[in-house]
């Protein structure tokens, strides 16, 4: 352990790592211009003025979520080597030039070019891609991992509110160039100085302990609950790569993301248009999917708690049960408002105990010390099944092969499968001869430096 400390001391000696929680709430927060909701109201006034097809801009989304895929292995890798601060403000500083160069695309090759290379970054990125601002919250907390996770988690959920809201103003008072100038700006003044000033690895780092613990954690019982953060209190058991992929949790924790993002991604795509044709007014379906984040930052901090006293198997399944209600009211044929804000509602809950099992998995099975990794090794996978879906699905439904229900019932019986995959997984055991290593052993085997 150094002797070095905390790069500033909070009131009443509370834990570091809570700044830590802050830092990534707020890059969850600021970045969300960069995810396909938001992206969707810029969507009539780009058309407009480039006179480009609604097909030719969903590229824009599918090119930055492959690169941010490509990205993944790389970031991860960084990340537990080097620590999140300074891979941070470069990353930073990449997202906020390439947002702000998007004020100056004169064609849709120009705004291809720009989605694709913004991907590199690594922020705003769904699918299980938040890597700098999903580890370092899991580095500095074990016992409480799951609201610290969930807190910084909810950052999202309340940017991609706020910033629709937001980015419906500008886009129709300044114009969609200048919005996205802003935002560019935005996050670079705001996530540089965070993250060269307050982001650290590990507590260790700074001569402190997970949770703000006197001791690390040490195996205090022998029979842990499977698949529980709780577990992780008393034994930190921590996996390298390669360890990890040898193991049937981590390739059944795949299996299950890889079902529900292909599925959440195809939604997304299909739901607003089929409710538009089916009657509802354009105000409804707003307010309707506007309602969505608040249930997710709601229900994901219910879940963050849950989750340090019950199995994550509990919480994934009731993500995916809940998400698989959602497609019933989704293929109710009406036009009453109801059935959008039915669908909304549903979809939120199971958005969040999905979620916080993508969040939670890797370091509650996994340990802290290789988690960026194993989420950069499972990323590109999962990010790579839902870039391809919403072009794939629809190239099915404009030849009369699906149809809108065939594909609200597929992704139904998909998001079932996505969370009771999770009541499948088991705590996995280390190679001999070990079952459990000191933080400074798991830093070296999974090849980490201090």
């Amino acid at each position: 352990m150094t002797s070095r400390r905390p790069p500033i001391t909070l009131p009443g000696g509370a834990f570091y790592g809570w700044v830590i929680v802050a830092v990534s709430f707020m890059g969850n927060w600021i970045t969300a211009p960069l995810n396909p909701v938001v992206f969707s109201i810029f969507i009539v006034s780009i058309r407009s003025e480039l006179g480009v097809s609604l097909g030719t801009l969903a590229w824009c989304i599918s090119l930055r979520q492959i690169s941010a895929g490509v990205a993944a292995p790389v970031l991860g890798h960084l990340v537990d080597r080097y620590g999140p601060r300074w891979l941070g403000v470069g990353c930073a500083a990449w997202a906020g030039v390439c947002l702000s160069a998007l004020s100056l695309a004169s064609n849709t090759w120009w705004m291809y070019a720009l989605f694709f290379i913004s991907g590199f970054s690594g922020f705003g990125v769904f699918g299980g891609g938040q890597i700098l601002t999903g580890v370092p919250p899991a580095n500095w907390f074990v016992a409480k991992r799951g609201r610290a996770v969930s807190y910084a988690t909810m950052g999202g959920g309340l940017g991609t509110a706020s910033w629709s809201i937001i980015s419906a103003y500008l886009v129709t008072t300044i114009g969609w160039r200048e919005a996205w100038f802003i935002y560019g700006i935005l996050i670079a003044a705001v996530l540089i100085p965070a993250y060269a000033i307050l982001m650290r690895r590990h507590p260790e780092d700074v001569g402190l302990f997970p949770d703000g613990a006197s001791a690390p954690p040490v195996e205090a019982s022998s029979t842990p609950r499977p698949g529980s953060v709780t577990a992780r209190q008393v034994t930190e058991t921590n996996f390298t790569l390669k360890q990890a992929m040898r193991t049937t949790a981590l390739w059944l924790m795949v299996l299950a993301f890889t079902f529900h993002t292909f599925a959440t991604n195809t939604i997304l795509f299909l739901r607003v248009p089929y409710w538009t044709d089916m009657g509802v007014s354009a105000g409804w379906i707003g307010v309707a999917v506007a309602s969505d984040p608040f249930v997710v930052m709601l229900f994901t901090l219910i879940f963050g708690y849950m989750s340090e006293r019950y199995r994550l198997a509990l919480i994934g399944l009731t993500g995916g049960i809940f998400r698989a209600l959602s497609m019933a009211a989704l293929m109710v044929v009406s036009p009453h408002a109801i059935w959008p804000f039915a669908h909304s509602m549903t979809w939120g809950v199971g958005s969040a105990g999905m979620g916080t099992g993508q969040n939670l998995a890797i370091p509650a099975y996994f340990g802290r010390r290789a988690q960026g990794a194993i989420r950069g090794f499972t990323a590109p996978i999962m990010i790579g099944a839902g870039s391809v879906s919403p072009p794939l699905i629809g190239y099915f439904i404009d030849r009369g092969v699906l149809t809108d229900h065939m594909v609200f019932a597929g992704g139904a019986a998909m998001m079932f499968a996505a969370g009771a995959i999770f009541t499948l997984m088991r705590t996995p055991a280390l190679p001999a001869p070990a079952a459990s290593t000191s933080p400074a052993r798991a830093e070296s085997e999974a090849g980490t430096r201090s």
